[in-house]
């Protein structure tokens, strides 16, 4: 390749690349801004971080002068740089403040639900797969294909369906609600990923470990999930990515407070009055996808190891 090809093609991807991150930035950069500041200039810079950059040197070097800034009434007082630096960067970050205040019991039920209901699948999953896998009796490929064939159903055709199921059980404005009906759901993905790797286990190490006397639960536990850790990752990566994102189901069985899960918390804000600052809302946007951007960083690495070593081969 040549080196002007090389360039217009980098060129290419970071342009790209740029546009991708551009609602970001933006998001975060109006956290940071007053109501005042977004009606004013929509694609500003922050006033108050304006403030602490010019004043961070200044607090560094430990000077004595002094400076004018408005503290939280407008009023205009003298202070050091370090206050000043201070008292900026309280302006600045005060929508994150309340955004937490408000959003802190949803991200931690989205935390409960999304890794309770990860657990689920993958254990369910995975021993499902395993006994279709690995033992032959008579209909398991047919029980097989029934299970993989209720992927072609959509979701919202057994929306109602579900909600009389729960209701009639006495789930609503439980976690149980959610948790359930996540882990059911996930298991034909789950089931048809893990079968499809499993079959590619060599079938000596299966037959090795049973002249030593391993039983099925043996086998699993230390021949077949030590092999499979990066598909492992796959399915569970998957099932918090849609757990967490989910809406509308936590949203109708769960009317208390008490349970709303991060989607539908981010709801309750924006009918809030917090909903009148925006740099809250903005900060509460943030916040609550901070847990997948960690996720993105510390589980791409397996989940892309999962995927190339025959995830999803037939």
């Amino acid at each position: 390749m040549s080196g002007i090809r090389r360039f217009v093609l980098h060129s290419l991807v970071i342009a790209f690349a740029a546009a991708t991150l551009l609602p970001f930035v933006f998001v975060v950069n109006n956290s940071l801004r007053t109501n005042a500041e977004q009606y004013h200039a929509f694609f500003g810079a922050p006033q108050s971080l304006k403030k602490v950059i010019g004043n961070l040197p200044a607090a560094l070097r430990g000077s004595n002068a002094t400076v004018t800034v408005e503290d939280k009434e407008g009023l205009s007082r003298q202070v050091t740089p370090r206050e000043a630096v201070r008292l900026s960067g309280r302006v600045a970050f005060k929508g994150y403040r309340y955004a937490w205040e408000v959003i802190r019991p949803y991200m931690l039920n989205s935390l409960f639900v999304s890794l309770t209901t990860a657990a689920g699948v993958v254990i369910l999953g995975s021993l499902t797969a395993y006994v279709l896998s690995r033992q032959r009796f008579f209909g398991s490929r047919a029980l097989y294909y029934y299970v993989i064939s209720t992927m072609m159903f959509p979701g919202v055709l057994t929306l109602v369906p579900s909600f009389m199921l729960v209701k009639e059980l006495g789930l609503l404005n439980t976690y149980w609600a959610m948790i359930l009906p996540y882990v059911a759901g996930g298991q034909v993905f789950a089931i048809f990923v893990f079968k499809s790797f499993f079959d590619g286990l060599p079938e000596e190490l299966m037959e090795s470990a049973r002249l030593d006397g391993a039983g099925h639960l043996q086998l699993y536990r230390h021949i077949v999930v030590p092999l499979s850790k990066p598909i492992l990752s796959v399915v569970a990566v998957m099932s918090i990515l849609g757990t967490w994102n989910e809406f509308l189901w936590p949203f109708i069985t769960n009317t208390e407070g008490k349970y709303h899960v991060i989607a539908s918390g981010l709801y309750v804000l924006a009918t809030s009055p917090y909903a009148s600052n925006f740099s809250t809302l903005f900060a509460a946007y943030l916040l609550s996808s901070v847990p997948l951007l960690l996720l993105f960083v510390y589980a791409t690495k397996p989940f892309i190891q999962g995927v190339t070593s025959g995830a999803f081969k037939a």
